[in-house]
């Protein structure tokens, strides 16, 4: 089938004027079209942004009161509180401090039922408090009292005095014999109070203190029963009869035996001496002589008892022998024994009874080497008894070092060492010099 053909022919001038109409056509259509975009894409901008909701109004708040309380802190008598008082919130902790003075101790808090002496406390309400404090009172073992009279023709003994613990009886006008005087009586109790000064240089408060409770028999090895210091005058032989040597002569004196049953006895200071024949009338053999006997004394019933450990250490009571062999005491005393420092020339160390003697003897020795009392025996010596070389603190030293060392433990904190010059200004030649004892 024969197709019909058409044929056009467009003149160029035509087809430019179609292509000019085109062409403006299609910027219009263009630029509505981006103008179109726009509008529309900033519709959706528009319509997507939220928008906040107001703000409520809200109603004025008022402020919670601040609560506080009072607190008031005072203090008794005897002693002070840190400045705490004054107003607290509530629920506030504050820490309250008393502190006594000296010579008081704290007791308590009126206002609270709390005992320490620092406390917290929660401020809650009002409070009041108030430090409570009272005065310390210590039993005083350094006490001086004055003679007493005794009944001689009962007790034998016709004076006593106490003095830090210690009971002086002195002899009476019994047996022949004249009393005891009453200076000589003041001179002992006197150096009783040198030898225990508390103010004495190494002296330790506390143990001097537990020594002069065991004086006293307040506590100790031999609580109960005080000690006792006897003075008399001249010698067993100066009294008829011999009360030392004759046992059924205290039928004399009937309350003798009970009384001095209740007391710790050792060695008795002679007044004027003459139990080795007449002694030299000089205030330095009159200060060896009742330096010895008290000294023996203070060892024996005091200065074990005194540091902590004294009392097994220097323990020579002979019956306990089981302790003696053992103990510090006996150790040194063997090591002097043994090297040629101390000796005796009387007892057995192995015999019990007759080392305890020796223990006695040895302990008065060691102290006055200590104290380099040596010019005040005889032509300054003792040898053989006690070695020429070991009456110095060095030379007792080298020779016995368990006997330096066992004085610096146990006796040097106790006992004090007494001024050469005022012993000298109480013990003069031919019986005279002032005592200086004063009674509180």
């Amino acid at each position: 089938m024969k197709q019909n053909l058409f044929y056009f022919q467009i003149e160029p001038s035509v087809m430019e004027g179609f292509f000019l109409i085109y062409s403006k056509i299609m910027k219009n259509f263009i630029t509505i079209f981006i103008v179109s975009f726009f509008i529309s894409c900033s519709s959706e901008s528009a319509d997507s942004v939220s928008v906040p909701e107001p703000t409520p109004i809200s109603k004025p708040v008022t402020p919670t009161p601040v609560v506080k309380y009072t607190l008031s802190v005072t203090a008794g008598e005897g002693g002070t509180v840190n400045n705490i008082s004054g107003e607290y919130e509530t629920g506030s902790t504050v820490t309250v401090t008393a502190t006594p003075s000296e010579g008081y101790e704290f007791t308590g808090w009126e206002g609270s039922s709390e005992t320490t002496n620092s406390i917290s406390l929660t401020i809650n309400s009002n409070t009041t408090i108030k430090a409570l404090f009272q005065v310390i009172v210590t039993a005083n073992y350094y006490n001086s009292g004055d003679i007493i009279e005794m009944d001689a023709s009962k007790f034998f003994f016709g004076n006593y005095i106490e003095v830090y613990g210690v009971k002086l009886i002195a002899a009476g006008a019994v047996g022949g014999q004249e009393a005891v005087p009453d200076t000589w009586i003041y001179k002992t109790a006197q150096v009783y109070k040198l030898l225990l000064d508390k103010e004495g240089a190494g002296i330790n408060k506390e143990d001097q203190e537990n020594m002069l409770k065991t004086l006293a028999g307040v506590s100790g090895w031999h609580e109960g029963i005080q000690t006792g210091q006897r003075i008399a005058y001249g010698g067993g032989d100066s009294y008829s009869p011999n009360f030392l040597m004759d046992p059924d002569s205290l039928t004399e004196w009937p309350q003798y035996e009970p009384f001095s049953d209740g007391l710790k006895l050792d060695d008795m200071v002679w007044y004027k001496n003459s139990s080795h024949g007449d002694s030299p009338l000089t205030g330095d053999n009159d200060i060896n002589e009742i330096l010895e006997h008290i000294l023996h004394t203070l060892h024996r019933f005091g200065v074990r008892g005194g540091v902590t450990g004294s009392e097994l250490a220097l323990d020579m009571e002979w019956e306990d022998r089981g302790y003696l062999e053992n103990n510090e005491l006996f150790k040194a005393m063997k090591e002097a024994y043994d090297n040629g420092t101390f000796s005796p020339g009387y007892g057995d160390i192995n015999d019990p009874e007759g080392a305890a003697v020796m223990l006695k003897e040895y302990q008065y020795l060691i102290t006055f080497a200590m104290w380099d009392f040596s010019e005040f025996w005889e032509n300054a010596s003792l040898s053989p008894e006690w070695n020429d070389n070991s009456k110095t603190p060095q030379g007792f030293q080298e020779n016995n070092p368990l006997g330096y060392a066992l004085y610096n433990k146990y006796f040097a904190p106790v006992i004090s060492k007494p001024s050469k010059e005022i012993l000298r200004t109480i013990f003069k030649d031919n019986d005279q010099g002032e005592h200086g004892y004063i009674a509180d």
